[in-house]
C-alpha cells in the first residue's frame, strides 16, 4: 500500500502566488494607461517584473495589452484634424448666438416675474 503524497499545501500557495502575480499585472497595465506610457509587451513585462512568456500565456492580460497597445497606435496614426478657417467661424458665430440666447432667456425671465408679480398683487 503506497501512500499519496499530501499536495494541497503546495496548490494553494501556488495559486496564492498565481492571483499576486495577476494583480501586479493588472494594476501596473492600469497605472501605465493612466499615466499615458507606451503599452506593449516589453514595457509591461519590465514594469511588472514578469516574463513576455507568462504574459502571451494569459489570454484576458494578452488581450488586454493588445488592445491598448493597438488604441495607442491608432492615436499616433490619426492626430486630431485641425479647424480649418470656416470651422473657425462658424465656431464664432454659434458662441454669439448662445450668447444672445441667454440674454434674451434672461429678458423673459424678467418679464414673467414681473407677470406673476401684477397677477398675485
Amino acid at each position: 500500500m503506497t501512500s499519496k503524497p499530501n499536495t494541497d499545501a503546495i496548490v494553494k500557495l501556488a495559486k496564492e502566488k498565481s492571483i499576486k502575480v495577476r494583480n501586479k499585472v493588472e494594476k501596473t497595465i492600469s497605472e501605465m494607461a493612466l499615466q499615458n506610457e507606451k503599452i506593449n509587451f516589453n514595457t509591461v513585462s519590465k514594469k511588472a517584473n514578469v516574463s513576455k512568456s507568462w504574459l502571451y500565456k494569459e489570454k484576458d492580460i494578452r488581450e488586454r495589452i493588445e488592445l491598448l497597445r493597438n488604441q495607442q497606435i491608432t492615436k499616433v496614426s490619426n492626430p486630431p484634424k485641425k479647424r480649418n478657417r470656416s470651422e473657425e467661424i462658424l465656431i464664432k458665430s454659434l458662441k454669439s448666438r448662445i450668447k444672445d440666447l441667454e440674454q434674451e432667456n434672461k429678458k423673459l425671465k424678467k418679464q414673467l416675474e414681473k407677470a406673476y408679480a401684477n397677477i398675485f398683487d
